[in-house]
C-alpha cells in the first residue's frame, strides 16, 4: 500500500500556503502610505508663506483733494504716498481646496509691515497693513505636484498707522479699512511654494475726500504647502 505525503495532498497544500500568507502579512513591514497629490479634485493644501514687499516708485499725493494738496504744500507736507516708506515684509496663512485638476479656492489672511522713511518698521510712522482675501487658483502648466498657475485675490485690509489720512488739516496717524485685491504668478514644487504678484490697496475707506490714493506693491512670497 501506497502511503501518501501530506503536502501532496490538496487539503495539506492549501494549509501550508494559507500559513505562510499569514505569517507574510503579520511579519512583513508595511510600506509607507504615499502623500496626496498636492493639486486634483477635491484635494486641500494648507499653506505658510512670508512676504517680501516692494513698494512702488510712486501712485500720486497723499491727497485726492486738491484744496488739501495744496494747503499741505504751502506747509510743505505734500508728498507722494507710495514715497513715504520703503520695502516691507510680511506673513500669511491660506487654505486651498481644488475643485478640479485646473481650479482651486482658497482663503487667507496676512501681515504687512512697511518701514516708513528713516523710521524702523515698529514705529508710528510705519504702515501695518492687514489683507483678507479669497480668490482662485489656475493651474497653467505641469503635473499635481509640480505646476506653473496664475492667481487673483480680492478682499479688505485693515490699515494702521495710516499718515496723511485724517480728515483734518493736521497730518497725524490714523487707522481703519481699505479694500485690497492682487493678481500674479505662482510655482508649487511639491510642498514648497513661490509666487510673484502685483498687490493693490485703493482709497482709505474712513475718508473719500483726503487721506492716501491707492497703494500699489509687489508681493515676493515663498512658503509651504501642506
Amino acid at each position: 500500500m501506497v502511503s501518501r505525503c501530506f503536502h501532496n495532498r490538496p487539503f495539506g497544500r492549501f494549509t501550508v500556503f494559507f500559513l505562510l500568507a499569514v505569517a507574510l502579512a503579520i511579519f512583513t513591514p508595511e510600506a509607507p502610505k504615499a502623500r496626496a497629490a498636492t493639486s486634483g479634485s477635491g484635494a486641500w493644501d494648507f499653506l505658510v508663506f512670508g512676504n517680501y514687499d516692494m513698494s512702488t516708485v510712486d501712485t500720486g499725493n497723499i491727497s485726492s483733494s486738491q484744496s488739501y494738496n495744496t494747503a499741505l504744500a504751502a506747509t510743505g507736507q505734500a508728498t507722494s504716498f507710495a514715497n513715504t516708506f520703503q520695502n516691507g515684509y510680511g506673513a500669511g496663512l491660506a487654505i486651498v481646496y481644488w475643485f478640479n485638476d485646473v481650479l482651486a479656492f482658497r482663503v487667507g489672511a496676512q501681515g504687512n509691515f512697511f518701514e516708513g522713511k528713516g523710521s524702523s518698521v515698529y514705529s508710528g510712522d510705519s504702515l501695518q497693513s492687514a489683507p483678507l482675501f479669497g480668490g482662485f487658483e489656475a493651474k497653467l502648466y505641469g503635473d499635481p505636484d509640480y505646476f506653473l498657475y496664475g492667481v487673483i485675490d480680492a478682499g479688505a485690509a485693515y490699515e494702521e498707522s495710516v499718515s496723511g489720512a485724517s480728515p483734518t488739516l493736521s497730518n497725524y496717524l490714523n487707522h481703519g479699512w481699505s479694500a485690497y485685491g492682487d493678481i500674479g504668478l505662482g510655482l508649487n514644487l511639491d510642498w514648497i511654494f513661490v509666487e510673484v504678484k502685483f498687490a493693490y490697496m485703493p482709497q482709505f475707506v474712513p475718508d473719500y475726500g483726503h487721506g492716501q490714493n491707492g497703494f500699489y506693491y509687489v508681493p515676493v512670497t515663498a512658503g509651504f504647502n501642506f
